[in-house]
């Protein structure tokens, strides 16, 4: 994992076949190119997964902030999987089959920016967009890295309230790696132990994100 951003990501080529012929192996790529530029207010982002933990109304609430007196505030949400079922994030990312299917169905891929892996956008062709350099790590870290990628410099982690060390630890590397970027994760049940040695972590209570971000 190294530390990129959009500003100088012109694209990629992705395989699109893999062709056999008498023993030889051929590739079939097709150039894809950098679809987005993003424009921030704020410099400020919040990355949120699904929680048992977040009642329905603050899903709401974040979707629909407007991000304080002229909009100086506004940040942009970055979901994780089936945060599609609460609320409608600016970007999502998800590699899950079923919930792939079910934006499709609903139309949520014509709301927000679905972001999945190579193989799902040639499978889906027209209705996500492509994870830069196809980073293969797990949705919760991607969230955090695309957060990055886009320049934020500010990043909320709101429902990030597991114990999956797999999840900690892919995030943490991230942290590592954009140390200019400060994390705050909104938590009232303790943080992942590798994320409080770092020095551009802390944590906020839900009260102080919402004065912070004026949600």
């Amino acid at each position: 994992m190294n530390e990129r951003y959009r500003e100088d990501y012109l694209g990629e080529y992705v395989i699109t076949k893999i062709i056999i012929k008498n023993g030889n192996k051929k590739q079939i790529r097709e150039w894809i190119d950098n679809p987005l530029t993003i424009k921030q207010t704020s410099n400020r982002a919040t990355c949120i997964s699904e929680s048992h933990t977040i009642k329905d109304t603050f899903y709401k609430q974040i979707q629909n902030s407007n991000g304080g007196n002229l909009g100086k505030l506004k940040m942009q949400v970055y979901g994780v999987d089936s945060i599609c079922n609460k609320m409608t994030a600016d970007f999502i990312i998800c590699k899950d089959q079923k919930l792939l299917e079910y934006m499709i169905k609903t139309g949520y891929t014509q709301k927000s920016i679905a972001y999945t892996s190579a193989s799902n956008c040639i499978k889906y062709p027209g209705e996500f967009y492509l994870i830069p350099y196809n980073m293969s790590m797990n949705t919760h870290a991607l969230a955090v890295w695309l957060a990055c990628f886009d320049g934020h410099k500010e990043i909320f982690i709101v429902g990030y309230d597991h114990s999956n060390e797999k999840i900690n630890n892919t995030v943490s590397q991230v942290m590592k790696i954009y140390n200019n970027v400060k994390f705050r994760q909104i938590s009232n049940s303790g943080s992942p132990h590798e994320w409080k040695q770092l020095r551009n972590f802390a944590t906020l209570t839900k009260q102080e994100y919402i004065s912070l971000t004026d949600i």
